[in-house]
């Protein structure tokens, strides 16, 4: 039986206007069943214009979602008028308590009580010029039930604008969540394509000088050709390894992955301890490149390490582009308070690298990212130099309390 109920419940909240339909049908049967002459019995037969005011203050229920005012207007004259002429109403006046009902539901408090006042000073002038047999007993039940639906109508109208708040808020909650999913896909698609531009940008930088050196000394010099086609082909599967790194962060495997073809567990993103690495790359690409490294380390979460270690990537790739046949430095210092990393090249520069481009553009947000500044520029004299500072997060702590304040790592 519940389970019919719920079922009923169900179908009639889905049709509001079926519901209302089916109200106005009851009402009006009820009205016409209950509708008797001046001082005449229940079953008793009356005039028709008796009938066609009961159903004019029944019928009107069809509209009381769209026009609640309106409906409870014309329900409330049209009983009026059916009292005032001295018909009588056995089984009383649903219509006009629904209606009265509708109102308190979808409108505010003072034009409740409003329109209750006027619905009830109408009935009660209307039996008093209709010479009730006992109007003040139908007084009585009319303010009793006038009451019951002004209370009911506002309980169930405080319920539902509960209701519509809860659900405006949990629309603006998921707003909010899917805008910052966005977000975060949008500074997701960034930080790829960051790490994209880095990784290839620089790769193939090391790519092209070993390429056009390798043509140009094929004939005289073998050796150098053949260490020119080495630096080629292990630049190319770090690179196609860093990708392939990158593909799978994006489509991470959804079984368990085989360990020759899809190894599980990723290349860890590089750091600080890669630097030399780097380095020894681009001095294999015929760029001289001095390391080093002073202060007291600190282990940095690896988010900062990436930072670092890209922009030196990106600041050594422009070396190799615009620089031309020169030296280069990479100092990283471990200050007390911040981590500072200078790249600098001694080379002659026909025109400065694009502030507007993917690269420097990167290298800015990456800092900025941790708190940290970029600055970039010409040297004094000849060269061009890029230094990063990087403030210490919370986590940062020393390696180890028994090394010595100042570690200084020189290589060439």
């Amino acid at each position: 039986m519940s389970a019919i109920i719920a079922r009923l419940r169900h179908t009639l909240d889905s049709r509001p206007h079926f519901t209302d339909v089916l109200l106005a049908v009851g009402a009006t049967i009820l009205q016409l069943l209950g509708t008797a002459p001046h001082n005449g019995n229940f079953g008793q037969p009356t005039d028709v214009a008796a009938y066609g005011l009961a159903i004019l203050g029944a019928a009107p229920l069809v509209l009381r979602r769209r026009f609640p005012l309106g409906t409870l207007t014309l329900i409330t004259l049209s009983m009026g008028a059916f009292y005032a002429l001295g018909y009588r109403g056995i089984l009383g006046q649903p219509a006009a308590l629904i209606a009265l009902y509708t109102v308190c539901v979808r409108h505010p408090l003072p034009t409740a009580l409003s329109a209750a006042g006027a619905s009830l000073v109408t009935f009660d002038i209307s039996v008093l010029i209709g010479r009730s047999e006992s109007p003040i007993g139908d007084m009585v039940i009319a303010f009793v039930q006038t009451t019951a639906a002004v209370v009911i109508g506002r309980s169930a109208g405080s319920r539902s604008q509960r209701l519509a708040e809860a659900a405006e808020k949990a629309d603006r909650i998921e707003r909010e969540v899917q805008l910052e999913a966005e977000q975060a896909v949008a500074e997701d698609r960034l930080r790829i394509a960051r790490e994209l531009h880095d990784v290839v940008s620089h790769h193939l930088s090391v790519i092209s000088v070993q390429a056009n050196l390798a043509r140009y000394v094929l004939d005289s010099t073998p050796e150098t050709t053949r260490s020119a086609l080495d630096t080629i082909a292990d630049t190319t599967t770090e690179a196609l390894d860093e990708l392939r790194r990158l593909l799978r962060v994006l489509r991470p495997p959804r079984y368990e992955p085989d360990e020759e073809t899809e190894p599980g567990v990723y290349r860890p993103q590089p750091g600080l301890s890669d630097l030399s690495a780097l380095v020894t790359r681009v001095q294999d690409a015929g760029i001289p490149v001095g390391l080093l490294v002073s202060g007291t380390a600190r282990q940095l979460p690896p988010g900062q390490q990436l930072c670092a270690y890209r922009v030196a990537q990106e600041a050594l790739t422009n070396v190799l582009k615009h620089a031309g046949t020169t030296t280069a430095e990479l100092c990283l210092t471990y200050h007390k308070e911040n981590l500072t990393l200078r790249v600098t090249d001694f080379g002659e520069r026909a025109t400065a690298p694009n502030p507007a481009g993917h690269g420097l553009i990167g290298m800015r947000e990456r800092a900025e990212m941790y708190g940290g500044v970029i600055e970039i520029g010409r040297r004094p004299g000849v060269g061009f130099e890029i230094i990063l500072t990087l403030p210490y997060p919370h986590a940062g702590r020393l390696v180890s309390a028994n090394e010595p304040e100042e570690v200084e790592e020189r290589t060439e």
